[in-house]
């Protein structure tokens, strides 16, 4: 867990990565939450590794499409899908951030994710969730959740079985 001091209109406070944490936990459509903030050395930005409830995506169908073309499925079949998956986390995204605007009264907050890994059952998609509180591109955000999401894909997630 990590301590960021934050001015608002109000004036200053702190928000600790716990409430943050507890923000993304009272969604239905976030399974698990791991807080890895510490992990990073990055100024006001905290870092969650998160997992999305199997029944969000329909298995069903893909498993179907894939037992009917006897496992030779186009390529552009997985593109499709994790395109599916990356357009609902945007989604996500994008209301966790108005979320922890209105309820923190800061307007730079920023989200941003990066999807590291989903199984081929398609039951475990898993994905790294920033939260930044200071002034910053979306770009340099993006680029520090692939760096992370790519630390998680190589072993460094030890919080899942």
């Amino acid at each position: 867990m990590i301590q960021l001091k934050i001015k608002n209109k109000k004036g200053q406070f702190n928000v600790n990565s716990k409430e943050v944490k507890d923000i993304l936990l009272m969604r239905q459509d976030i399974d698990f939450v791991q807080d890895i903030s510490n992990t990073i050395n990055q100024k006001d930005i905290m870092v969650f590794d998160c997992k999305l409830p199997e029944t969000i995506f329909s298995k069903e169908v893909a498993r179907q499409i894939i037992t009917e073309s006897d496992g030779e499925i186009d390529e552009s079949f997985f593109e499709l899908f994790f395109e599916d998956v990356r357009a609902f986390l945007k989604d996500t995204t994008d209301e966790i951030e108005a979320e922890l605007q209105e309820t923190y009264l800061v307007d730079n907050i920023r989200c941003c994710f990066d999807v590291y890994r989903i199984n081929d059952e398609f039951t475990d998609f898993k994905f790294v969730f920033l939260v930044c509180f200071k002034e910053t591109t979306i770009a340099v955000l993006e680029n520090l959740a692939k760096i992370i999401s790519k630390r998680q894909l190589a072993g460094a997630s030890k919080f899942y079985c």
